[in-house]
């Protein structure tokens, strides 16, 4: 393998990857992606056949289920260790596919370029707003599961 375009000094080095490169991690995030792009999909999908399409209510209910979720997790593995690998999977992985705000962000602007500006303003306060409520509640949530499984273990 030959490197000099990129390693001028060095033309027949081997690099090592970066510590964080390795099999395990990338199938981590590439398990947990997939399930969480798929969990995106029929989540959205569902909420949609429910509420109709005036309204991104797919894109605003898994972003919240996503807040609410990671505020969770972060105060449970403030508190506990857990493989790299598993906050991998979760983290990057398994939110990372789940919620969705580049998608959140088009169709905010698509509902400005509309000219639907009343539904443009809503969804960004509500999936911010609340978004960031859920965070902190989910992280709250966590605390009172640590305190409440320490009194009965």
């Amino acid at each position: 393998m030959y490197f000099g375009f990129f390693f001028p000094h060095f033309p027949y080095q081997f690099f090592s990857l970066p510590l964080w490169v390795s099999a395990m991690n990338i199938l981590a995030i590439l398990l947990g992606g997939g399930l969480g792009s798929l969990a995106r999909f029929a989540m959205s999908k569902w909420v949609l056949s429910q509420t109709g399409t005036t309204f991104p209510w797919g894109t605003l209910t898994v972003n919240l289920i996503g807040a609410f979720v990671i505020g969770f997790l972060t105060g449970l593995f403030e508190r506990w260790t857990i493989p790299p690998q598993l906050r991998l999977f979760l983290f990057v992985g398994i939110l990372g596919g789940f919620t969705t705000f580049s998608t959140y962000g088009l169709e905010t602007f698509t509902l400005f370029k509309r000219s639907e500006f009343l539904l443009a303003v809503s969804n960004f306060l509500l999936t911010n707003l609340v978004g960031f409520v859920l965070v902190a509640v989910g992280y709250f949530s966590a605390e009172v599961l640590i305190k409440f499984l320490k009194g009965i273990l």
